[in-house]
């Protein structure tokens, strides 16, 4: 497991309510981390982290919902996979709804990962695979605007009613997109009482921490347009727009 190299420290100029938190996925297990003595749902491993503050590492005994399927440390039971799950919860219409989920959820390969590590931003021992923000939608702006500021690329957030672990893990990992939800969407979290409604959680996989890094550390986090009024906007606008109409 490598060690962080990484400076990270702009991410503190957020002052968010909850750390960041970095994970790690692991085939072996890793050192000088303890791994903790309980057995929660995946996606509350980040809450756990996130009151924690010291690093610690899971493994299957230490996940209690279908985040070790996710994970690929056991198949899928054949009876969530034909949808009875979702149906019996009164989530989907019928078993065929929620059978479709599985066409669509990312997993990883079985037996490639049997360990995850997690830590918080400040306490941070190893380079994060994933760097998951508990934002308000300021904030989330920001971050996601940095996102965009010297790639252009666009936002493309991406999951469904149920399975939330998937969408903040294991898709942005595999798929190496950014992606985002708001806490009280996800069934899971929302029955299990995991976050407060109204947050957003945003996930950046390791391909995009260095340019959102970079980016946060170049451009204006809060742009003059935000702050000046929509009168004052719309005057600059519409003068800009003259300006660019004439050549």
């Amino acid at each position: 497991m490598e060690p962080l190299k990484q400076d990270l420290s702009i991410f503190n100029k957020f002052d968010f309510e909850r750390p960041p938190v970095g994970v790690k996925f692991l085939f072996d297990k890793p050192e000088g981390i303890e791994r903790i003595n309980k057995s929660l749902p995946l996606c509350e491993m980040i809450k756990e982290a996130q009151q924690r503050g010291t690093p610690f590492y899971l493994d299957k005994e230490n996940e209690n919902c279908f985040g070790k399927a996710v994970l690929g440390m056991e198949d899928v039971p054949s009876f969530a996979e034909s949808g009875q799950v979702g149906y019996k919860l009164e989530i989907y219409q019928e078993a065929r709804a929620n059978a479709r989920l599985y066409q669509y959820i990312t997993k990883l390969e079985k037996g490639t990962v049997n360990y995850v590590a997690f830590s918080t931003l400040n306490e941070l021992p190893f380079e994060p695979d994933l760097l998951i923000l508990m934002a308000t939608p300021g904030q989330a702006e920001v971050v996601l605007r940095a996102m965009s500021y010297s790639t252009g690329e666009p936002w493309e957030p991406k999951a469904m009613g149920v399975l939330g672990c998937a969408w903040l893990f294991t898709y942005p990992y595999m798929s190496g997109k950014v992606n985002y939800t708001i806490t009280g969407l996800a069934f899971g979290m929302k029955a299990k009482e995991v976050f407060p409604e109204g947050w957003m959680l945003i996930t950046i996989p390791y391909q995009w921490i260095p340019i959102i890094t970079r980016s946060l550390k170049e451009m204006k986090w809060i742009l003059p347009s935000y702050t000046d009024g929509r009168q004052k906007f719309d005057e600059r606008e519409r003068k800009l727009m003259e300006e660019l109409s004439k050549g």
